[in-house]
């Protein structure tokens, strides 16, 4: 049964809104410089005297929107680190650096094809330069040491990211603990003082488990920073250790504890002069501390959630059993072609046509002694004459058999025997080659639906950090309305960013409900959010919050058919929680056939966009689908853009599409190459790049019939309406009528359409 819910007028608390949007606008600027600043210390940091593995390492691991920060600090760090010298091994870190951020621009979200750039690009520069040198083998040596040290960094980095408290965040804390240590400062050591406040800080916050990793991690970069520096490790193990013990969550014991640890664990490995400067600098950091707000060190509170462990299991159920279902219909389509492979196949030639019309007729005949052994290779001779005619008309006359056939004693009889006989070879080889191709067609489906639900147990498998106390809230609200959610999870993503997910009994929302209950679920949250998305499915429905993104998208599009009102271009363009989808599809030739083909692959690639397939696979699923659509030959070409609204990373796919058009800065240039269009082919030859936008900027797709007189002037045209900061909606109609105009005058006539995104401060 429908209900409807009418939401209570809230009266929102507005006053953290603004500062709220001031931090989702600068949480993205803060990771890059945070990246930056890490960068830095990985180029900085030193191991053992010879080793810099900590700067590619963490290029190869940290996430899509902090790699490159990450670069530009490692190189900073790699050429400080010799001031202003620029060596061999400087030179090697550099371009392997440079290596690395090529090809995660390239191919993004791909981890090996990123390490086989930067290390190689490392391992073999050190190789090259020791042989050119002569005697430079430590060179070469100690290149690929840092090659792999960086491989298996990168690793880690990828399986343990370091927005979430654990291994990874222990990782970029040893490359600034390392980066520290290496500083050459006289009687102080900051990064002693630098670890003796982060562990006194989770001792003072109740968090032993944590205070104790970071003990050993920590302690175990600055030795290999400054083996001088190995008493100053056991003093922070033994600091670390007496704090956990003695005064776990308190404050100023957790302090004298920690103090009286350092100590007695730097006295008993250096004699007392030795270990002032160690004392002096772990008392530094400890002074820190102790000035810090009393709130700062308050004890983290356990989470006492008893539906957590339920929840949390859930998911990773659902994405087992999804892999469990794309790996058995990848392995039914290997299995098939494995198969088909294996059998032998029939290779009938015109050959047969001549074997099988000497079975069906010359097999009883008086003369085949004569015809077929006596004079065999002119018969034979005179039958391969006869393949061109039946060729070219399927049938044969007497009068059309060569001289070699002149002494059948049945000419009819043989001719229409030919004729039968080529007519099922040519039938029996159109049969195989439609198998083949259907098989094709199938096998490709199922690989493509197999590769899908495989991204999707892969989004499953990893919900996001939940937040137990921000979900029993909400829950509360939505209960406080009259209606109890089904199921309620608040949960942060890798990026920190907040999403919720409520799930009712089938109710119907207004547009006003609906920001109501954004206005009220972010003052839970203490997030600003977006209207949330509204899934409705099986008498139940999903409201889908996320945190309102930095930039916002505006669409506009114009189009014009070539002849009457049909056109064969269709066009998406539609918001997803996180980012900004743009479709524009051009079904092959013009008219009604056309805006089948067209609508076809544009509809469907939205929806399997929306339902958070990549575009690639999209591709490949309405390539299938156009295979089949019918008999006649279908074909569309394939335009999109994605942009994420958070950090403005767009990607582009094209599959036949006309060159798109992007303006940075004020600046146009086109994008995009020639290839076949979808539903042509039995796989997909598309092209995918990535590039940053930010607000201002303008994203464009357009038809091949816009692009009639080539492209200089519709990039000029783009610069001005830019220039004049032009709505979207106006740059395309600006665009369809200049190219209709010029089309006329060409008289070369043809669908017209422009797809326009533009980019806007969220706020």
């Amino acid at each position: 049964m429908t209900e409807r819910t009418s939401v209570l007028t809230v009266k929102a608390r507005r006053s953290g809104a603004p500062a709220l949007e001031a931090r989702a606008v600068l949480r993205p600027a803060v990771r890059r410089l945070g990246a930056v600043a890490l960068g830095f210390a990985g180029g900085w940091a030193v191991l053992y005297g010879a080793l810099m593995p900590f700067g590619l390492g963490l290029v190869l691991g940290l996430a899509e929107d902090c790699f490159a920060p990450c670069a530009a600090g490692a190189a900073l760090g790699v050429l400080l680190h010799g001031f202003g010298a620029l060596s061999l091994r400087s030179v090697c870190l550099l371009c392997a650096l440079g290596a690395a951020v090529a090809v995660r621009w390239v191919w993004p979200g791909r981890f090996l094809p990123a390490v086989l750039a930067g290390c190689g690009t490392l391992a073999a520069m050190g190789l090259c330069f020791a042989l050119g040198t002569g005697g430079g083998a430590e060179l070469a040596l100690f290149c690929t040491a840092d090659a792999l040290l960086a491989g298996l960094l990168g690793l880690a980095l990828r399986r343990f990211p370091p927005e979430k408290p654990g291994f990874g965040t222990l990782l970029t804390g040893a490359a600034v603990a390392a980066a520290l240590g290496n500083l050459p400062l006289e009687r102080f050591f900051p990064g002693v003082a630098v670890c003796a406040a982060v562990e006194l800080v989770l001792c003072s916050r109740g968090q032993p488990g944590a205070a104790l990793a970071c003990s050993g991690m920590l302690g175990a970069a600055l030795c290999a920073a400054d083996p001088a520096l190995a008493c100053a490790a056991a003093g922070l193990a033994c600091g670390a250790s007496a704090a956990c013990i003695l005064a776990p969550g308190r404050r100023v014991e957790a302090a004298a504890a920690y103090a009286g640890g350092c100590v007695t664990g730097v006295l008993c490995v250096q004699p007392p002069g030795q270990a002032f400067a160690v004392l002096f600098s772990a008392g530094a950091g400890i002074l820190c501390v102790l000035t810090l707000p009393k709130s700062w060190l308050a004890p983290v509170a356990a989470p006492a959630d008893r539906s957590q462990p339920v929840e949390r299991a859930r998911y990773p159920a659902a994405a087992t059993r999804l892999e469990a279902v794309a790996q058995s219909l990848s392995s039914l389509a290997e299995t098939v072609n494995d198969v088909y492979n294996a059998l032998p196949h029939r290779c009938e030639s015109y050959r047969w046509v001549i074997d099988n019309t000497h079975d069906s007729l010359c097999f009883n005949c008086g003369r085949r002694e004569q015809c077929w052994k006596q004079e065999y290779a002119a018969t034979l001779e005179g039958m391969e004459a006869l393949r061109p005619l039946l060729e070219e008309n399927g049938r044969l006359e007497p009068a059309q058999l060569p001289g070699q056939l002149s002494r059948c004693i049945h000419p009819a009889a043989l001719c229409a025997a030919a004729a039968r006989s080529f007519a099922l070879y040519r039938s029996r080889k159109e049969s195989r080659l439609h198998a083949e191709a259907m098989r094709t067609v199938f096998t490709e489906q199922y690989s493509a639906v197999a590769e899908a639900l495989a991204v999707l147990g892969e989004q499953l498998g990893r919900p996001g950090e939940p937040e137990p106390y921000r979900s029993d809230r909400v829950a509360a609200f939505f209960t406080s309305l009259g209606s109890p959610p089904l199921e309620c999870a608040v949960t942060l993503d890798d990026l920190g960013r907040t999403h919720a997910a409520v799930t009712l009994p089938r109710t119907r929302f207004g547009p006003q409900e609906l920001a109501a209950l954004a206005r009220e679920v972010g003052r839970i949250c203490r997030r600003t959010l977006e209207t949330p998305q509204v899934l409705s499915c099986k008498g139940m429905t999903t409201l889908l919050f996320s945190e309102r993104p930095v930039l916002r998208a505006v669409f506009g599009m114009a189009g014009a058919a070539a002849q009457g009102e049909v056109s064969g271009d269709a066009v998406q363009q539609f918001c997803s929680p996180t980012a900004a989808q743009m479709i524009l599809c051009d079904g092959m030739g013009t008219g009604r056939p056309a805006a089948v083909d067209g609508n076809l692959a544009a509809e469907l690639t939205a929806r399997l966009l929306k339902a958070g397939i990549p575009a690639e696979l999209a591709a490949r699923l309405v390539n299938v689908a156009l295979a089949l659509k019918s008999e006649e030959e279908s074909g569309a070409t394939l335009d999109l853009i994605s942009v994420d609204l958070y950090t403005g990373t767009a990607r582009l796919f094209k599959a036949g599409a006309a060159p798109g058009f992007l303006v940075h800065g004020g600046r146009a240039r086109a994008v995009g190459d020639v290839s076949l269009p979808v539903g042509i082919l039995g796989g997909v030859n598309g092209q995918s790049r990535v590039v940053h936008l930010c607000a201002g900027d303008y994203a464009v797709l357009v038809s091949d019939g816009l692009l009639v007189d080539g492209t200089a002037w519709v990039v000029k045209q783009l610069e001005l309406s830019a220039a004049a900061g032009e709505a979207p909606a106006q740059v395309a109609k600006t665009l369809v009528e200049t190219a209709r105009a010029r089309a006329l005058r060409t008289g070369r006539p043809d669908d017209i359409t422009a797809a326009v995104l533009r980019l806007e401060n969220g706020g």
